[in-house]
């Protein structure tokens, strides 16, 4: 039976038949003003997952592993689209928002809309062309900090719950609060403080982040000025900073090649296939032109090999009245 206004919330229920008590179970919530928890304010993305996942009849369907965004969406907010639920002895499961009741730390509800889940595979098989999983795809992997001009680690997920009980990407914690929150040290990371930086202000540097956000419009990485594109491009390893200018018009290239450090600029346009090197240093100033073409003219020192930038920038210093800290 499908309740009309749901909750969910643990603790001891009447014996069900054979005497069993159901961990989680259906009631009609009340109306009356006061009575229902208010749910607003920021949540972490690794205390948002993990908790069981029940059919509006009660069965289990399994276990939120992961939330996904679309990147493609042209403006408002990015909002959490499908939740994926690993199950015992069965595929995993992208579900839709829509089929979502109530959704909370300690459980989900579903109703019938579960009949429109996708299987997932882990290559990836399931998502849409623009969509990534949060916790795969941005939990504990490296962001360039666009704003900050910095390499830093995602520690934890930053999400937002509206009023109408959806999740919304805010962004994503860089600090070392985040680390000591998810191992339990509570009040060290309050003394640790807080470090987001706003989702609209990061580049993701995981495969499919990177892939999606070079191929959706409303990415930072569409909106940098040449000095951005050079902080991005020092801090990104060759391949993925070769692709970055593979969406850029050849000047625009020319001129964040001649910007980057030159050890950086060379490994870029040798990574890059040979004619688009070529318009790159043909857009150049014809003296600087004539030395990239004599230097590339030399052998590389070590063909095809992938080079990682592990360098970190410090934290954001703190202004008044910016929003830089």
């Amino acid at each position: 039976m499908v309740c009309p206004a749901i909750t969910l919330y643990a603790g001891a229920a009447p014996p069900t038949a054979a005497g069993s008590t159901p961990r989680w179970r259906c009631t009609l919530a009340s109306h009356e003003p006061g009575t229902r928890r208010k749910r607003s304010g920021l949540l972490w993305l690794s205390r948002e997952t993990g908790q069981e996942v029940l059919r509006a009849d009660g069965t289990v369907v399994g276990l939120v592993t992961d939330l996904s965004v679309e990147l493609d969406q042209p403006s408002g907010p990015q909002m959490v689209q499908r939740l994926l639920i690993r199950r015992r002895r069965a595929p995993s499961l992208l579900v839709p928002w829509t089929a979502v009741v109530e959704f909370g730390r300690h459980g989900v509800l579903l109703n019938d809309g579960i009949d429109t889940a996708v299987p997932f595979d882990p290559d990836g098989t399931g998502l849409r062309d623009h969509e990534i999983l949060l916790l795969r795809d941005v939990l504990d992997t490296q962001v360039v900090d666009i704003v900050g001009q910095r390499l830093a680690r995602v520690s934890d997920v930053v999400l937002n719950r509206t009023a109408d009980g959806r999740l919304e990407l805010v962004g994503a914690e860089v600090g070392f609060g985040g680390v000591l929150r998810r191992l339990g040290l509570h009040r060290l990371a309050v003394r640790a403080g807080d470090d987001v930086v706003d989702w609209t202000d990061l580049h993701l540097t995981s495969e499919r982040g990177h892939t999606v956000q070079l191929n959706t419009p409303r990415s930072a990485v569409h909106h940098l000025d040449e000095s951005g594109l050079v902080a991005l491009v020092d801090r990104l390893d060759v391949e993925s900073a070769a692709e970055v200018l593979a969406t850029t018009k050849p000047l625009v290239a020319a001129r964040v090649i001649h910007g980057s450090d030159p050890v950086i600029g060379e490994k870029v346009l040798r990574a890059m296939p040979g004619d688009r090197a070529a318009h790159i240093v043909a857009a150049m100033p014809s003296a600087h032109a004539k030395r990239w073409l004599a230097r590339l003219a030399r052998a590389h020192a070590h063909p095809g090999r992938r080079s990682l930038r592990f360098q970190v920038w410090p934290r954001r210093r703190r202004t008044t009245g910016g929003r830089s800290r």
